[in-house]
């Protein structure tokens, strides 16, 4: 009978259901706030608990896990209507599954026996060391495929940044900027910056200090310094105009003087 130590798996299990909600979140379009996906991942790892139950019938087994699985999307994603749930819920179950067979396959491929997974829930047999390691490991090669990305990254791209607050919508010109880096202290999301004249079809923006998520967020150029206003708007979606694909973006908006169109940092895309 394997060992299992309930840190590691609770902090594993924390870290599996992180990405499969972030995963969940982008496939379906449906913004998530970094408290919202750190509570849903945190709800998923204690129902990873359930490995420790004994043996049971295969349809209560099935209802246990699917019921771990609808706690873990609603603590994420706050039962925002039963249409939302369930969409949320079958993608985060197809990532799941995605997830359990690519896994598995490997274990297979590696002659290992590593994994468990059970109860909704994955185990594998390595220190929390090592967990922290190869994670470290991971987020660098990321970075470093992010930066190579940006590098070979072709600017004269076409773009239109469609805004929403409410019911009033803005349509701009959008330009990719590498050297768009601004984010927000509060969340780490992206701003992109817009316009003050190009909001005018959205009069919320003429008061923003009664808009979601406002505060005033320094930044600085290559031509001086300042204090720009930013808000959390209902919906930002950049499009390509000669591809027509569509990116529906969770970021944060800024308000600048003088500007026209909207400025995105590629990462976005």
């Amino acid at each position: 009978m394997q060992t299992i130590y309930i840190d590691i798996l609770l902090i594993i299990n924390l870290y599996v259901n992180w990405f499969l909600l972030k995963g969940t979140a982008r496939v379906t379009h449906t913004r998530l706030t970094t408290a919202r996906c750190f509570l849903g991942a945190f709800v998923g790892s204690l129902t990873s608990l359930g490995v420790f139950l004994p043996a049971m019938p295969l349809p209560l087994s099935v209802l246990v896990k699917l019921m771990g699985a609808a706690l873990t999307v609603a603590g994420a994603f706050a039962l925002r209507g039963m249409k939302c749930f369930l969409r949320c819920f079958f993608a985060f179950l197809a990532l799941s599954f995605v997830l359990a067979g690519f896994m598995l396959s490997l274990c297979n491929l590696s002659g290992t026996d590593i994994l468990i997974w059970s109860m909704n829930s994955i185990y594998l047999h390595f220190s929390l060391t090592a967990l922290i390691l190869y994670t470290s490991a991971a987020y660098f090669l990321l970075r470093i495929f992010s930066l190579i990305k940006l590098r070979f990254f072709h600017s004269d791209e076409i773009y239109e940044v469609i805004i929403r607050v409410g019911s009033h919508t803005a349509r701009l010109k959008g330009i990719a900027d590498t050297g768009n880096n601004l984010t927000d202290c509060f969340t780490g999301k992206a701003v992109v910056i817009f316009g003050k004249e190009s909001l005018k079809s959205i009069p919320e923006t003429e008061t923003p200090e009664k808009l979601k998520g406002y505060r005033l967020l320094p930044y600085s150029t290559v031509s001086g310094s300042g204090i720009m206003p930013v808000f959390r708007p209902d919906e930002i979606i950049i499009k390509s105009v000669s591809r027509g694909t569509l990116h529906s973006t969770d970021a944060m908006a800024g308000i600048a003087e003088g500007a026209h169109g909207a400025i995105f940092s590629p990462n976005l895309l």
